[in-house]
């Protein structure tokens, strides 16, 4: 079995020669001037633009909805084709935008989790930790607590936010609501564990992604952080808890529902941890997310079915008169449709600044006039990955962007490339687990239907914009990175590790296929 550091290392090989292909690509794209806009390049980010502008205005009239994102992203990208000179260009770039491996690889990771946590939420999981949280007395906001605990755990041995987003919700989401804890502070505890592992896990995609665009080892750019992501982690645990019980009950749950929960509630369940458990130490030996959802879902289907938890037509319900297949497999995948179609749109009016060089060229315009000193060029990194973040969406590709001006300031003043990736990674994290457009509220809004469709006494989220602060995590580990830049806490100097001391060389990666 390869071990989780050799996992480690060969995914940070295989980042690193997808950033140095993205980076030559980019240059080829941009000398070749394939898209040109009425106006100059910066016309490009209008589309973003009203996207946010939209999406605010749903918010504020309550209708931030999945299916109002998908209208006003499809407005955004029509406005960017009549600002565009060769709308031909412009929707062939869409549909590279929209093949990306990154939407393809994040979207079979949230398949996989829909499918096995509808096969633990059919086994009864979910009132087996009820039963749980009755008998040791660990509800309200000390449940809330225990989900971020558990939340950050999962997400520290797995490396994916959104994945554990989606696993956690469907089984702790209706026990922490059932156990009195307020739906708001549940998601927050959801979200921000998941924040938490993504942010710290070497193997997590965006740890990766930051040592690669700096030229660091993951080992010491994890050892590097551990005190700052520790020091968040308390805070928003801290924060999470307390919001917790200072708003348990918030959800009226009637007397003789509750009654029928506390007499389902049982400990029969609990041996679902099992596979749960195990799908946790295959990724932590290095197994692929989607290999160690796949294992852990056959070992809880075979328990499933030899204690009688659950019989295969729960699993996949075969109606042959009316030609339908349904269950708790199928019924947690189709849960997942309008998120993904949103996606899809919301990677296309990214990819547009990308590729028309817009956002790069603001960065850099950012960096010639505002770094003017040390304290100076860490704010403005701090800045760079912000406003890629939040025009991107997406975190690795707006760490991909961002990267390259940041290592340009670090090198030209000094700054160490440990600390400089750290940036990078956490203020990332600020904004895609606090924006109403970012994977993690769309994955919680998304799972909570299938809650809800369970549980009915389980509230739906319909609106992502109303989970704005429940990245609690996301929030405070950006802040902490801004005082650090502001105050000059743990600045060091010429702390780099180059590309060739990981064993390869930019220019091997330049000529492979």
């Amino acid at each position: 079995m390869t071990s989780a550091k050799e996992h480690t290392a060969d995914v940070q090989k295989n980042v690193l020669s997808f950033y140095l292909k993205w980076r030559k690509n980019m240059s080829n794209d941009l000398k070749a001037k394939k898209l040109t806009f009425y106006g100059g390049i910066y016309m490009s980010l209008i589309p973003f633009l009203l996207f946010i502008l939209g999406s605010f205005g749903l918010a504020i009239f309550n209708i931030a909805t999945v299916e109002g994102f998908w209208i006003v992203a499809i407005v955004g990208i029509i406005i960017g084709m009549w600002l565009c000179k060769d709308p031909v260009a412009y929707f062939d770039e869409i549909c590279r935008g929209t093949a990306s491996n990154l939407l393809t690889t994040a979207i079979f990771c949230w398949l996989w989790s829909a499918a096995v946590a509808g096969i633990l939420k059919a086994s009864g999981l979910v009132d087996g930790l009820i039963w749980l949280g009755l008998n040791v007395h660990l509800t309200g906001g000390l449940f809330v607590g225990f989900t971020f605990i558990l939340a950050s755990m999962y997400s520290t041995a797995t490396g994916t936010g959104s994945g554990t987003v989606a696993a956690m919700t469907v089984l702790l989401y209706p026990a922490g609501v059932a156990l009195g804890a307020s739906p708001f502070w549940m998601a927050a505890a959801i979200i921000s564990g998941g924040g938490f592992g993504d942010n710290l896990a070497p193997i997590s995609d965006t740890t990766i992604t930051a040592a690669t665009t700096m030229g660091v080892d993951v080992p010491g750019l994890v050892k590097n952080r551990m005190p700052y992501t520790i020091v968040a982690g308390l805070i928003t645990l801290a924060i999470v808890t307390g919001g917790g019980l200072l708003s348990s009950g918030a959800v009226e749950i009637s007397e003789e529902a509750y009654q029928g929960i506390v007499a389902q509630a049982s400990p029969e369940g609990l041996i679902m941890l099992i596979p749960a458990a195990l799908i946790v130490f295959l990724a932590m030996k290095g197994k692929t997310l989607i290999e160690a959802l796949t294992y852990g879902g056959i070992v809880a289907i075979i328990l499933g079915l030899a204690t009688g938890l659950f019989d295969w037509n729960l699993l996949v319900a075969v109606d042959t008169v009316n030609g339908t297949v349904g269950g708790a497999i199928t019924d947690a995948i189709s849960g997942w449709y309008g998120m993904i179609v949103l996606i899809f749109l919301v990677f296309a009016l990214a990819h547009i600044m990308q590729v028309s060089g817009a956002l790069a060229a603001l960065l850099e315009k950012i960096e010639r006039r505002f770094v003017k000193t040390k304290v100076g060029a860490e704010i403005v990194c701090w800045c760079c990955i912000a406003v890629s973040a939040l025009g991107l969406c997406n975190n690795i590709t707006s760490q991909i962007v961002a990267g390259p001006i940041m290592l340009k300031i670090a090198n030209k003043y000094h700054l160490s490339h440990y600390r400089i990736a750290n940036f990078s990674d956490a203020v990332q994290a600020a904004f895609s687990y606090t924006m109403p457009w970012g994977g993690p509220a769309l994955t919680f809004c998304a799972t909570s239907i299938i809650a809800n469709s369970v549980y009915g006494w389980c509230p739906v989220v319909t609106s992502p914009a109303s989970l704005a602060l429940g990245g609690v995590y996301g929030i405070i580990i950006g802040l902490v990175y801004l005082i650090c830049a502001i105050t000059g806490i743990g600045r060091k100097y010429d702390q780099k590790m180059e590309i060739q001391r990981l064993g390869y060389t930019e220019e091997y990666f330049m000529t492979q296929e």
